[in-house]
């Protein structure tokens, strides 16, 4: 009964349940530890349910039960601790919010009494994060933001000392705390946790269970808070799915509050009538499930989203649209306001690890008003899965406004090899790289403008041919991952056609090359052998997986790991054997081990986890280009050669100069990027004043949600 409960499968959980309780009544032998299991876990599955009444009855008849277990012991008790819990949470759910709180602040005495006396006892400390949970829940629903934040986080780090970074507990502490930062206002922080806590839930519960639905809700008000209300859309129109099939009840109160967030999002992408339809079944269904006096808050906001839905239906009628429409996703153009300089990055994320280190030394050098990326460009076929990868990428690095956009095939037809969070990003909507482009260009000073490219040139040719006075205007320099020789013969720069990003599109290489020469606009090139200079140990990937809590870090070490083995495997094989790809015979196990720096004993079959793996070495080719968008990085680390071409300096990266001092400045840049994303998971955090701003659309979007209320998913009741 308990699994058929947690799997979500309530119509045969409660059947099982109550024939459990039946046949313990009618045995006088059963033990009062099986009932009181037996008569807990039905009143957690009627309140999962929304059966308020019969869950009362029944969390008070296993509080009796579990004083006639306690009579004889001095020490606190757990299931009456448990029982007192489970009637607050249903205080909670009818709306009896201050009683609830009093209640859940009792407990929470008696197991911090418990744990004094028994010092350590990972099951009391478990229980003491259940504790503060569902203490956060009930101060949330007060609108004690800041109050809820402490609780959640608090939970968080029980939860996170005694258990996996993936347990479905440890996502549960997350989803709270997104969902309580999205309501003080504070999205981008919300955005990484909300993030891990549907990634972990879809392997943990399913695609189909209700708690997998919660973290859907939550991320889409977090999109929504963010100004990304057509991402949001599909999310919770997905959890609407999914809560309609899994209750059993059709109008069941649980979904009010999606009812209202879904509205919330029709809203903002212009669909008042819709919205004002959602309202009002959220409202009926209130209505039929609550006693007048029960949960007024829920009826009030209700009430007032249909009046404002209904403002906005009268002002569309007469041409005056209402400011709260056409919330729109920043992917859609604008410049992203920041410090820095400004740079739109050109990516081919996805084919290997390298473009994700460069991401997240990106996300730091933003962090520090450094760089300000204005775009990222996903290009080389499969170009709009690498578009969303990326966007999901950043998304967890805490950038939600730095837009994304879907660029050319690069001239190659390479596979997407790394997938890092299954959040549903094939929903996402995202624009074509030129548009984006030609946008953020008109809205540029003249010569501001830095182009990254970490993957082949035929996008820039693109833009080149396409808008040739807004890339002679607005482009300050063009920084470039690939290799460049200068030739006496023509007196100018030509690209390195062996290097494999020029060598997608050679004639876009050349183009480049020598449009920029023409124009005198500089480059910066670093070569392959620049990345030689700098290994970076594997090693301290996996310090990034152990100590940062995020699930990128270990994403990242994963996907390198498997990356390296597929690689060894294919050495291993003879030349002419098409398990090899496009790998060159000089590729074998001697230029393996050359490569990764490692020594493997011939007679071994290696494994990931052997000592050689530890200890091989890696080269972040992108991570390095992207510091030479920094002109104080670049004369710190790195010697470069100059040639004059026209006038115009151009700069050849073929060495480091500070070897052991740069791999230690990225090591730093990436704990730094991933510790600053999972910020609102531990860092005490202010609600942010929204009264201040009337005019953005982003601040109106979270006034407007600020107390609205989730359903809860079923693992509170454990």
């Amino acid at each position: 009964g308990t699994n058929l409960f947690e799997w979500g499968e309530y119509k045969e959980a409660e059947q099982v349940l109550k024939q459990c309780v039946e046949s313990m009544n009618a045995n006088e032998k059963s033990s009062d530890n099986e009932k009181f299991q037996a008569l807990f876990t039905l009143a957690a599955l009627d309140r999962a349910q929304g059966k308020y009444d019969e869950a009362k009855a029944l969390y008070l008849e296993a509080l009796k039960t579990a004083k006639k277990m306690g009579e004889e012991s001095e020490h606190v008790d757990l299931s009456i601790v448990n029982s007192i819990a489970g009637y607050a949470e249903i205080l909670r759910k009818a709306g009896d919010l201050w009683q609830a709180e009093a209640l859940h602040k009792k407990v929470r005495g008696m197991l911090l009494k418990a744990n004094s006396e028994d010092a350590n006892d990972k099951d009391i400390e478990l229980q003491l994060a259940v504790s503060h949970t569902q203490l956060g829940c009930t101060v949330f629903d007060l609108k004690k933001y800041e109050e809820a934040l402490y609780e959640h986080q608090s939970a968080l780090q029980i939860r996170l000392e005694k258990l996996e970074f993936n347990d479905a507990l440890v996502s549960e502490s997350f989803n709270y705390c997104a969902e309580t930062l999205c309501a003080m206002g504070h999205g981008a922080k919300a955005l990484p946790l909300s993030m891990h806590a549907v990634d972990v839930r879809k392997k943990e519960f399913g695609s189909s269970h209700p708690a997998y639905a919660h973290a859907l809700c939550v991320l889409a008000q977090v999109y929504n808070g963010v100004g990304r209300s057509r991402d949001a859309l599909p999310l919770i129109e997905t959890c609407m799915k999914i809560c309609e099939t899994a209750f059993q009840k059709k109008n069941h109160a649980n979904i009010i509050p999606n009812l209202l967030v879904y509205g919330d999002i029709l809203t903002c992408v212009g669909e008042p009538q819709k919205a004002l339809e959602t309202f009002r079944r959220a409202e009926e269904i209130h209505k039929s499930n609550f006693k007048p006096g029960q949960k007024d808050f829920q009826l009030e906001s209700c009430e007032q989203k249909i009046e404002k839905a209904s403002e906005d239906i009268r002002k569309a009628e007469h041409n005056k649209p209402s400011a709260a429409i056409k919330n729109l996703s920043p992917d859609n153009g604008g410049m992203v306001q920041s410090g820095g300089q400004p740079v739109i990055v050109f990516t081919d994320v996805g084919k290997d690890v390298d473009d994700v280190f460069a991401l997240v030394v990106l996300a730091s050098l933003r962090r520090m008003f450094i760089l300000n990326p204005l775009a990222v460009i996903a290009t080389l076929s499969p170009q709009d899965e690498r578009a969303r990868l990326a966007r999901v990428l950043l998304d967890s690095l805490g950038l939600p406004d730095v837009p994304v956009g879907i660029g050319t095939d690069g001239g190659s037809k390479d596979l997407v090899e790394l997938h890092c969070f299954d959040n549903e990003q094939n929903l996402l909507n995202l624009p074509h790289g030129i548009i984006l482009i030609r946008r953020l260009l008109k809205e540029a000073e003249p010569k501001s403008i830095t182009l990254l490219c970490l993957a082949n040139l035929k996008d820039i040719s693109e833009l080149i041919v396409k808008q040739p006075e807004l890339f002679s205007e607005k482009i300050k320099n063009v920084v470039i991952m690939g290799g460049a020789s200068y030739s006496e013969a023509t007196e100018r720069l030509e690209p390195d056609e062996t290097a494999y990003n020029n060598n997608c599109d050679p004639a876009a290489a050349r183009m480049v090359y020598l449009e920029c020469q023409k124009l005198k606009i500089p480059t910066t090139t670093i070569s392959r052998s620049a990345a030689y200079d700098c290994p970076f140990a594997i090693s301290k990937l996996n310090n990034l997986h152990l100590k940062c809590n995020h699930l990128l870090a270990s994403e990242i070490y994963q996907a390198n790991t498997k990356a390296i083995l597929t690689l060894w495997n294919k050495v291993n094989l003879p030349a002419w054997n098409p398990g090899r790809g496009r790998l060159p015979p000089r590729c074998d196990r001697d230029w393996f081990c050359k490569f990764f720096r490692v020594t493997i004993d011939d007679e071994a079959e290696p494994l990931a986890s052997d000592g050689w793996l530890r200890s091989a070495n890696i080269y972040l080719y992108d991570a390095l280009a992207t510091l030479n968008c920094v002109e104080a990085y670049q004369e710190l680390y790195f010697g470069h050669k100059g040639h004059v071409v026209n006038g115009t300096l151009h700069k050849l990266i073929e060495r480091i100069a500070f070897k052991d001092g740069l791999a230690a400045e990225i090591d730093g840049m990436l704990h730094e990027a991933f510790r600053l994303a999972m910020e609102g998971a531990f860092a005490k955090i202010k609600v942010e004043n929204s009264d201040t701003d009337t005019n953005s659309s982003d601040k109106k979007a979270e006034k407007s949600k600020n107390g609205e209320r989730n359903g809860k998913s079923s693992e509170n009741a454990q």
